[in-house]
């Protein structure tokens, strides 16, 4: 059994506002017991006095240092310059130490608006707890990447997002489908941790959601979508690789016939 936690701490706030929510959050599902624990996407970003390369620093170290002071994996957000240009980055570290980086793959118009490129590599990484894979915030709306994912053994994927209230939502309920879609085709669980205030770009309200899926269903789901809240479940990967042993989706699958998922576009 892995036990896992969902931290659905406050975003949007100064940075010690933030870093103060996170950590409070943190101390609390260790002392629950959880071994993987997920921020929320821009879980430390603030407009304030904001300043790419300090931002990300501090961020990368707030992580390491509790990494290592609670013997955890943790998964947080930076905006990262690489090569000249900027992408928004999953960093997981262990024990104070970098275990690898999975840049987001589909950055939404309003990130691409303001200089955010499209990451192109996806990552699985290998750990004590077993293979741990990230889709950061609306890569989880793709099913091709959620789907290499699974083809490459991930046992455990980790989504932190941001996500916008909006006053009319009648797809609200159904999304929480997606999730449990996504762990059934692929054989994984997924940990889903949204941050609650305010969005980091537009401003608007920002709601958790936070959930935690198996390919049998949703294991966890929020309780209040505007506060701080933590979702704790036991991942049984024993379980996971009996269902992943009998889905065939997986290891039968006819690739010469989805070319056209590279040459068609949508009208």
């Amino acid at each position: 059994m892995v036990k896992v936690a969902s931290l659905q701490t406050k975003v949007g706030e100064k940075s010690s506002e933030s870093f103060k929510s996170a950590e409070k959050l943190i101390e609390k599902s260790v002392s629950l017991g959880a071994q993987i624990l997920c921020l929320p996407e821009y879980f430390s970003f603030s407009l304030e006095n904001f300043e790419i390369a300090s931002y990300s620093e501090e961020t990368l170290q707030f992580l390491s240092d509790n990494s290592k002071k609670y013997d955890v994996l943790i998964v947080g957000n930076t905006i990262e310059e690489i090569d000249n240009r900027y992408y928004n980055v999953a960093s997981l570290y262990k024990d104070g130490d970098l275990v690898g980086k999975q840049v987001k793959i589909h950055p939404p118009k309003g990130e691409r608006l303001l200089g955010l490129s499209c990451g192109r590599n996806i990552e699985v990484f290998e750990t004590t707890f077993g293979k741990i894979g990230v889709l950061v915030c609306a890569d989880v709306l793709y099913p091709e990447v959620c789907r290499i994912l699974g083809i490459m053994g991930a046992d455990i994927v980790l989504n932190p997002v941001v996500s916008m209230y909006k006053e009319k939502d009648i797809t609200k309920d159904a999304r929480d489908s997606i999730f449990v879609s996504r762990s059934y085709d692929n054989s994984y669980f997924l940990i889903k941790t949204g941050g609650v205030g305010k969005t980091p770009f537009s401003r608007s309200k920002a709601v958790g959601r936070s959930l935690i899926s198996a390919p049998w269903g949703i294991l966890k789901r929020y309780k209040d979508e505007d506060r701080e809240e933590i979702l704790i479940a036991d991942l049984d990967l024993d379980l996971l690789k009996e269902i992943r042993e009998e889905n065939y989706s997986l290891t039968d699958r006819n690739p010469e016939a989805y070319y056209k998922l590279l040459t068609y576009s949508p009208h």
